[in-house]
């Protein structure tokens, strides 16, 4: 019998969400999924133009000390410069990604959330199926790694009984050829 736990892709009914007003009518959200990590939502109008998940365990309260914290600030990054691309402003009036990132995180802190759930927000099923994909992606790569990695082993042992059968027979040969 084959038995599989599926736990790993249960996902909390309700995600926190942040949303910061970048520049005209765009924004950046950020949704937190206890336990699994966060997505980063690029808004046009009210409207969905790009959703990143990213699987990490920082917190609004370890964001100084974290390893994935320039990560997930090279992701902000990526969006504003999107929403600049077509945006004809001076340099100096554009938002740092580093202070966007940190003005998400004090939002947290601070308690400013909305809830939103399967009921209230389209977001949620988005993130929802996302985050069971990347899990299985995640999966199928470890898969893919041990299955390269047996393969590799199984390779070196056929070599090493290779050269053994080979220095067994050739030592037989010569055995043979020096006797006569």
């Amino acid at each position: 019998m084959l038995v599989r736990n599926l736990d790993f892709l249960s996902i909390p009914k309700e995600f926190s969400k942040v949303e910061v007003e970048i520049y005209e009518n765009q924004s950046i959200a950020l949704v937190y999924i206890e336990g699994k990590g966060y997505s980063l939502v690029l808004k046009q109008d009210n409207q969905i133009d790009s959703i990143f998940l990213l699987k990490t365990n920082i917190l609004p309260n370890n964001v100084n000390d974290h390893q994935d914290r320039q990560d997930f600030i090279n992701v902000i990054k990526m969006l504003l410069d999107k929403i600049y691309s077509v945006a004809d402003i001076k340099e100096y009036e554009k938002q740092h990604q580093e202070h966007v990132f940190l003005r998400l995180m004090d939002m947290f802190d601070e308690g400013k959330v909305d809830l939103i759930n399967e009921e209230n927000s389209k977001v949620y099923s988005d993130i929802e199926k996302g985050f069971m994909k990347l899990e299985i992606d995640i999966m199928d790569n470890k898969i893919n790694a041990l299955n390269s990695s047996i393969s590799d082993v199984s390779k070196n042992l056929q070599s090493t009984v290779d050269e053994l059968e080979e220095n067994t027979w050739g030592n037989k040969i010569r055995k043979t050829i020096n006797q006569q």
